[in-house]
């Protein structure tokens, strides 16, 4: 939500220049066709604002019509740009879609971008399990799309299952004294317990 928000402010503050400097430089017999071109095409879009769709989304007509009439907007912006930055003004382009909301959620949910390796949980040692459990709490804060989250969720999953299957008495003590998310229970299980187990850190 914050990073859409910043992207959609930085956008606007560029795409907003890009408009001023097209509308005080750009050739009037360029500009007055495109300006006439977008205000009715924005006019006709809130006019005809009936359908059950837009409706349904919440959309006034005021907002319909700006969406309609943004394609128009975001070409007067670019030619702005253009005009001040020349051959610049395209790789700003490029750089604001490819870092667009939709498209780093896509980064995040496609198959081929590459997920960190995982853990064998049954052939892992125990001080294995351990350290991927610590470790993937802060994997978790890290995570940028609901699908990566769920990834690393189920890997902790798996952790404690495996885990319990192996020692499910000190896995037990370790859950029901100071435990936290990000914890360490190695000192806790079969092989690393102690008669007293210091608290969880």
């Amino acid at each position: 939500m914050a990073y859409s928000f910043v992207w959609r402010a930085v956008c606007g503050a560029i795409g907003g220049l890009g408009i001023v400097v097209g509308l005080i430089f750009l050739p009037l017999d360029l500009l007055i066709p495109f300006v006439l071109l977008t205000i009715v095409v924005g006019l006709t879009a809130a006019v005809g604002h009936t359908s059950t769709e837009d409706q349904q989304d919440g959309r006034t007509s005021r907002q319909t019509g700006v969406l309609a009439a943004l394609p128009f907007l975001a070409l007067l912006a670019f030619a702005g740009l253009s005009f001040a930055l020349g051959p610049v003004a395209l790789l700003l382009t490029l750089a604001m879609v490819a870092t667009s909301p939709p498209v780093v959620h896509w980064y995040g949910d496609s198959p081929s971008w590459p997920q960190p390796e995982e853990l064998d949980e049954s052939a892992a040692t125990t001080a294995q399990l351990c350290r991927q459990w610590h470790d993937s709490f802060e994997d978790l804060h890290q995570a940028t799309t609901p699908a990566a989250r769920l990834r690393i969720v189920a890997t902790r999953q798996r952790c404690l299952d495996e885990l319990e299957r192996r020692d499910p008495n000190g896995l037990n003590a370790w859950l029901t004294s100071t435990a936290t998310p990000n914890g360490d229970p190695t000192r806790y299980l079969k092989t690393n317990q102690s008669k007293t187990p210091p608290p969880d850190s």
